[in-house]
């Protein structure tokens, strides 16, 4: 009996620290509806999450795409569907296409370098650059 238990919590341990593997198709029907921001005195787009992403927010995932380099220093990523050329930022895709990446460690990468991360999933209400963004975000190929 006494080792079913063991069994039972290491089984039960090792699953909690499972985590759901994504792709990018997961946020294509992701829309967006203008706001008005008075403090900004702009119109700006807000997400419209559907049920099935609301269950993904403070999930464990893990997730293959483009590194972006947000500064000259290189210490601000986000990570992308697509190549630099492609990517969000130079108009090509929507925003759903690229997340934040919240490092857990200050690693240095180059853009347009392929990598996947481990990281908690956050939606993110506002009218920031990112609507998605991968907290505690860890490079699993490195």
């Amino acid at each position: 009996m006494k080792k079913l238990i063991l069994l039972a919590v290491v089984l039960l341990s090792y699953t909690s620290q499972a985590q759901i593997k994504i792709k990018w198709s997961t946020f294509e029907r992701l829309q967006f509806e203008e706001v008005y921001d008075e403090e900004s005195a702009a119109w700006l787009v807000a997400p419209i999450w559907t049920e099935d992403l609301k269950k993904l927010d403070g999930e464990k995932v893990k997730i293959t795409g483009y590194i972006i380099a947000l500064d000259v220093i290189g210490d601000e990523y986000a990570l992308s569907a697509f190549p630099f050329a492609s990517c969000f930022f130079c108009g090509a895709s929507g925003p759903e296409s690229v997340m934040e990446l919240s490092l857990e460690n200050k690693t240095k990468y180059l853009t347009d370098e392929v990598h996947t991360f481990v990281g908690t999933l956050r939606l993110n209400d506002g009218t920031g650059i990112f609507p998605i963004s991968l907290d505690k975000a860890k490079s699993i190929d490195r």
